[in-house]
């Protein structure tokens, strides 16, 4: 049978049609990419890639280190002992500037006396001192450039003269709660005794072991002994009854009353003591008195302290440093130590004291 050539072109064009419809039906339908409106932020998403092949990655990860941001970003901590050198090289390391006047026990300025100042330093990299030496002017006043420390010094020296001040050690120090400013417009004064003839002086330095009794004791500390009566001080003990130690259960309550014997007490310290040559003439007290409790945070068996005593009607004036200690056993002895130096030729004169 004869096939038509119209009928084979049908057929072509039928097969045709059947591969682009398979075809048209396997491709990926396209999506639409939405648009943000101008007035709206647009949100950027950032794709994580796909990791390296293993043997890339490992080889970046044995040779590469990328700091995290905190260790980029903070400093390395220091060490305590770093911390103490800056803080000595900042609060320890002051200029030390010093404007004074030196003046004598009358108020009279002292010119040309030689004064040194002694610089401590303490910086953190340097240990130890530095000194400067200025001359006193015409009205007395004097300035120490002392480079930079701690703290200073100050000692005056002239003939004749010798240092009556107790207070001679500034801290500049920015550590101290107070550090010394110095100040131009209002300088130091620093005191010094104009000698004006040495006197001679009866030393004391007696010591006594005694019962206690319950009743006054009297010493004459010119001679050095007890006396039944007068002398140049009254003591007056009382103690509880038993064993006094230091252990809280055996605290007791004790006191001691000191009297002089027509004059007057004044307490002071050693270092006071030391540089004051000549008796005060007024400010002592009838008594001195001193009460321990047993239940006394401060309570102790015995004390120590300086005074300034003038007995007997204004003829004798000491100064002396009393060391007491009650007697722990009822039965044992109480101890009496008194050193120091009295002027009984009616006299305040202390000179002979004085450094030579």
């Amino acid at each position: 049978m004869k096939i038509r050539p119209s009928f084979l072109l049908l057929c072509v064009a039928i097969v045709v049609l059947m591969v682009l419809v398979v075809w048209f039906a396997k491709r990926p339908a396209k999506t639409s990419v939405p648009v943000a409106a101008p007035s709206q932020p647009v949100e950027i998403v950032a794709t994580t890639p796909a990791p390296l092949a293993t043997n890339v990655s490992d080889s970046i990860t044995d040779h590469v280190t990328v700091p995290t941001p905190s260790n980029a970003l903070s400093a390395p901590l220091k060490s305590k002992e770093q911390e103490t050198l800056d803080i000595l090289s900042t609060q320890n390391d002051i200029p030390i500037v010093f404007y004074g006047r030196v003046e004598d026990q009358f108020g009279n300025p002292v010119v040309g006396a030689e004064i040194t100042g002694s610089t401590i330093i303490y910086n953190g990299v340097r240990a130890g001192g530095q000194k400067v030496v200025v001359t006193s002017d015409a009205n007395g006043f004097f300035q120490l450039d002392a480079g930079k420390g701690e703290s200073l010094g100050i000692m005056p020296k002239k003939a004749g003269y010798v240092l009556a001040t107790t207070g001679t050690e500034f801290r500049y120090s920015h550590l101290d709660a107070h550090p010394y400013v110095p100040d131009a417009g209002n300088p130091t004064v620093i005191k010094m005794w104009k000698l004006q003839g040495v006197e001679p002086l009866i030393g004391i330095n007696k010591t006594f072991k005694l019962a206690y009794a319950g009743v006054p004791i009297f010493f004459d500390l010119v001679a050095g002994t007890t006396v039944p009566s007068g002398g140049d001080l009254e003591v007056i003990i009382t103690r509880a009854p038993g064993l006094i130690t230091q252990r809280k259960q055996d605290h007791r309550d004790w006191s001691i009353k000191l009297v002089p014997v027509n004059g007057g007490i004044m307490e002071t310290d050693y270092r006071a003591a030391q540089v004051t040559f000549e008796a005060p003439a007024d400010g002592y007290q009838d008594g001195y008195f001193v009460q321990m409790n047993h239940d006394d945070p401060g309570w102790y068996d015995n004390i120590q302290k300086v005074f300034f005593l003038t007995s007997r009607n204004g003829q004798v004036y000491s100064k002396l440093s009393l060391d007491f200690g009650i007697n722990d056993d009822p039965n044992g002895t109480m101890w009496f130590q008194f050193k120091g130096v009295a002027n009984a030729n009616g006299s305040r004169n202390w000179e002979a004291t004085a450094p030579q």
